[in-house]
Order: structure tokens, then C-alpha cells, then sequence
């Protein structure tokens, strides 16, 4: 305790020593930061679902890959969903394999190699002796296209 009040006696009767002169005080707005700009234009809005935001962009650059596919005429089997189709029989023709398909009201549609199958851009790319093989254009969870393989499988005929 006796330190302590000899201390403070100490500083009460030298002021100058301890206090710093009032010309090198720091001037308060010498060190004032200013904001950045922000945009609130382009804010990601913190509410909405971040999976939903990158599903969109998915979708939109799924749509300019069709549009770029779009110079070729569309197939009518494109207009199907691949559930609704049902792969009949495959056969050689030429020397190369076709396979033929049916839609949901028994329709026959002859397929080849390279053509376009289902509402997802599936281009046949092998047709063996009991199935054909497809690669269609889909999202992933990310949001990125990728391609992903399809096969569709010929029927038991008793099933």
C-alpha cells in the first residue's frame, strides 16, 4: 500500500513527466476510416436458400446448352420421358444394330446411333444385343452439368 500511494504522489507532483505534450497528441480524424462501397444491387439475400440460387444458375446454363443444341431439329423422341418409353426388340440393319422403342400407346419408333432419345438431350451412343446406352445432360447438386449414362434393358417377353 505504501508503494502504491508513493506512486501516486509521485505522478501528482510531475505531471510533465508522465502526461504527453498536446502537440504530439494524435488528431482523432487523422486516423478516421471511411466505409467501402457497397452494392446493395448484387447483395445475396440472406434469407433465401443458397441450393435454390445455385439450382437456378444450374438450370440457366443447362438452357443455353440446349439453345446451343437447338441449330439440329429436334427428334419426337425427345419429347418423351424415359419412363414412359419401353425398348421392344434390337436387331441388325445395314450391318449396323437398331433398336426399336414404343411409346406409352404402343407406338414403334425405329432408333440408331447418334439419335436423340428423352427430355433430358440423351444421345445413343452404343447399342449392344440385349441394351442400349445413352448419355443425357443433367444437373448435379452443385449446380454443374454433367453427363450421366443411361441404359434401357430389352424386356422379358413373358414379363
Amino acid at each position: 500500500m505504501k508503494r502504491l500511494t508513493g506512486l501516486m504522489i509521485c505522478m501528482a507532483l510531475s505531471p510533465a513527466v508522465y502526461a504527453a505534450p498536446e502537440s504530439e497528441m494524435p488528431d482523432a480524424m487523422q486516423h478516421l476510416v471511411t466505409a467501402p462501397d457497397i452494392d446493395f444491387a448484387n447483395l445475396r439475400d440472406p434469407f433465401a436458400s443458397y441450393l435454390a440460387r445455385v439450382s437456378s444458375t444450374g438450370k440457366n446454363a443447362l438452357l443455353e446448352n440446349q439453345l446451343q443444341l437447338s441449330n439440329r431439329e429436334r427428334e419426337a423422341l425427345e419429347g418423351y420421358d424415359l419412363g414412359s418409353l419401353k425398348l421392344v426388340a434390337i436387331f441388325s440393319m445395314g450391318g449396323e444394330r437398331v433398336a426399336m422403342i414404343e411409346d406409352s400407346s404402343n407406338k414403334g419408333f425405329i432408333i440408331r446411333r447418334g439419335n436423340y432419345l428423352g427430355k433430358n438431350n440423351g444421345k445413343i451412343e452404343k447399342i449392344t444385343g440385349d441394351t442400349v446406352f445413352l448419355v443425357e445432360q443433367v444437373l448435379d447438386p452443385a449446380g454443374d452439368i454433367i453427363d450421366r449414362q443411361v441404359t434401357l434393358t430389352l424386356n422379358e417377353v413373358n414379363q
